[in-house]
């Protein structure tokens, strides 16, 4: 895949079969990960920032009957989750930039796009340590992050797949 990126005119539209089968199960394995995520940080936090605060603060003398007893988020805890995310997700982040960089988006949304995968990557590192440190007013902050970053990761994984399995190039007229 490589060798499209050097030519500056390559389009996904245009790539080979087995080009668009490898996206597309990268996207569609992408979109799996992405399920799971969510869905474990909703079972975590029931995707709502008083579960963060519990999540990350514990309920510890706060607990409903029946409810679980979650202890404050170590240090250490939080490091362990913050190494491993750093890494995956600006990978992730990375490659799935590149393949939208061959879209036909103008590079105003690209840049945009890019922006704001690096930014809600940064915000969703960086917000455990504000909510177990600094204060309980910042879970909002992780809710609203985490449905920013879902947006962004379906605009990084739709519009490849559209322009790979949908859209052509309109043909262009040539002077006999």
């Amino acid at each position: 895949m490589t060798q499209y990126f050097a030519y500056q005119r390559f389009r996904l539209w245009h790539a080979p079969l087995h080009t668009r089968v490898l996206l597309t199960l990268f996207n569609v394995m992408m979109v799996l990960a992405t399920a799971i995520g969510i869905l474990m940080f909703r079972l975590r936090t029931r995707l709502t920032p008083a579960g963060a605060v519990e999540y990350y603060r514990g309920n510890e003398g706060t607990a409903l009957t029946g409810a679980p007893l979650l202890f404050e988020r170590s240090f250490t805890e939080l490091l362990d989750v913050t190494h491993a995310h750093a890494f995956s997700q600006s990978f992730l982040f990375f490659v799935l930039c590149h393949i939208f960089a061959l879209t036909k988006a103008s590079n105003r949304l690209k840049v945009a796009v890019y922006c704001l995968a690096f930014g809600t990557t940064a915000v969703d590192l960086g917000v455990p340590y504000l909510i177990r440190y600094v204060s309980q007013g910042f879970s909002p902050l992780q809710v609203a992050n985490s449905a920013i970053m879902t947006l962004v990761l379906i605009v990084l994984l739709a519009v490849p797949m559209y322009e790979m399995w949908i859209y052509r190039e309109p043909e262009t007229l040539t002077a006999p």
